[in-house]
């Protein structure tokens, strides 16, 4: 295990805050509420800057308010691979403006510290402010702020539900997210299995390679969802847009679906 090294190109961090109306960033009791936990905290013009180390290269999150909607092709967050969340179209469809949260000088840290960081902004300015909805634009999904904690993967990491129209009865799953580490996602192509189970193992193996890296070698073997059930993995090519590397989870026949050659593989 190596501790989340990151092999791949990474992406900077980047979270949207949305609100019916956009919060004072210059507000001296929410300066003061993040400074508590980041002392060297700043207000530099329209932006809030939070420096997570020392200089001469530390770990930054950035808070500035994001455009508005309609500028540049500014939209609000799609909805149609958020799961769980029974009002989150009622949610999105009240807000205004956002606050983007980006990351600054995040390459070189295990994708832990990349998320402690964030993650303890983002919620720190839930708490503070109130937003409607929590956006990961990087992930496809948005959230509820309530339930939102420091360190929280549910947003990070997505697990998205997809069915083949010329397929009848064949489901493609996914996570997003992990890209931005560098790190494959993983996938499974599969009918006549119960699409609850395969998403709560595609995320439990998406949370374990955020904690210790790419380390699931080609042909390797995963728990499934069946007592006993061992399910073998190959990295590929995503099925689904954005396209990036993933981990195939391969349920077997009869359940397995798409072309495999399993005799190629070792």
């Amino acid at each position: 295990m190596n501790g989340g090294s990151i092999p791949g190109q990474t992406a900077p961090l980047i979270v949207e805050l949305w609100y019916e109306e956009l919060p004072d960033l210059g507000d001296p009791l929410l300066l003061q509420a993040l400074r508590s936990r980041w002392p060297a905290t700043e207000l530099q013009l329209e932006s809030i800057v939070v420096p997570h180390d020392e200089p001469p290269a530390p770990l930054l999150t950035v808070v500035m308010p994001a455009s508005p909607l309609g500028q540049d092709g500014k939209t609000l967050p799609d909805v149609s691979q958020t799961w769980g969340w029974e009002t989150a179209e009622a949610a999105v469809s009240a807000c205004r403006r956002g606050l983007l949260v980006s990351e600054m000088f995040g390459d070189g840290r295990t994708p832990q510290e990349r998320w402690d960081a964030m993650s303890g902004v983002v919620a720190e300015l839930a708490q503070f402010s109130d937003p409607a909805v929590l956006s990961w634009p990087q992930s496809q999904r948005v959230g509820n702020p309530k339930l939102f904690t420091a360190g929280d993967l549910d947003g990070l990491i997505n697990v998205r539900y997809f069915s083949i129209a010329n397929d009848p009865g064949v489901i493609v799953m996914d996570t997003l997210g992990l890209h931005v580490f560098g790190l494959p996602d993983v996938q499974c192509h599969f009918r006549d299995r119960e699409p609850g189970e395969i998403a709560t193992m595609l995320f439990s193996t998406a949370v374990y390679e955020f904690q210790y890296g790419d380390v699931i070698a080609d042909g390797n073997t995963i728990s499934g969802p069946w007592p006993d059930e061992r399910l073998r993995c190959f990295h590929e090519p995503a099925l689904l847009a954005p396209s990036r590397r993933v981990i195939d989870v391969d349920l077997g026949d009869p359940y397995a679906a798409g072309r495999r050659d399993r005799q190629s593989q070792p």
